[in-house]
């Protein structure tokens, strides 16, 4: 079973999907005990993103590297932020929703593209993340309700990654009908 070309996509997509998932379930339950998984779901997750959106740029798929690497090296930016940070005393909740936010506008920017191509599905991720960060970052600086909005950050981080590993399987699909006309 030889594939002509290879889809680094399906990589990007499941990692990133890999990474909101633990990211999700851990602000839902909001339990000391998931961050192991969280932590590590992210930084494994942030590398498929990366290297896959590599591979696309090599490909010349340009947004699609784009959004890989984009979205590869905040994780791995948050993931050591989340490690290093907290050991060198650099993180807090303040830091933390910053750096949430900052995200938004290349989260906007490239959802351009997406409605462009009438991308419908990955436009509906791009609206989730902006949820997804926008809640995240507001649980780190609205004290009264932190709690509340860490969840509703996890059920949108979650339901985000169940539209990646949609859009994903998809993609699988695809690849397995190209394997199969190609014997």
């Amino acid at each position: 079973m030889e594939m002509k070309d290879g889809n680094p996509t399906i990589f990007v997509i499941m990692g990133f999907g890999f990474s909101l998932a633990t990211l999700g379930v851990q602000q839902i339950l909001l339990m000391p005990d998931l961050t192991g998984a969280t932590i590590y779901g992210l930084i494994v997750g942030s590398l498929a993103e990366f290297i896959g959106g590599i591979w696309l740029f090599v490909k010349k798929d340009t947004y699609m590297g784009s959004v890989g690497t984009t979205f590869g090296a905040w994780l791995i930016g948050y993931f050591l932020f989340s490690t290093q940070g907290v050991q060198m005393k650099l993180f807090s909740p303040l830091s933390s929703a910053l750096y949430c936010f900052a995200l938004i506008p290349p989260v906007i920017l490239l959802t351009y593209p997406a409605i462009k191509f009438k991308a419908r599905e990955l436009t509906f991720v791009f609206f989730l993340l902006i949820g997804v960060l926008l809640f995240l970052g507001s649980g780190n600086i609205s004290y009264a309700n932190a709690k509340i909005f860490l969840r509703i950050g996890g059920i949108l981080s979650l339901g985000t990654a169940l539209l990646l590993w949609h859009i994903g399987w998809n993609f699988i699909k695809q690849m397995v009908h190209e394997l199969m006309e190609s014997r």
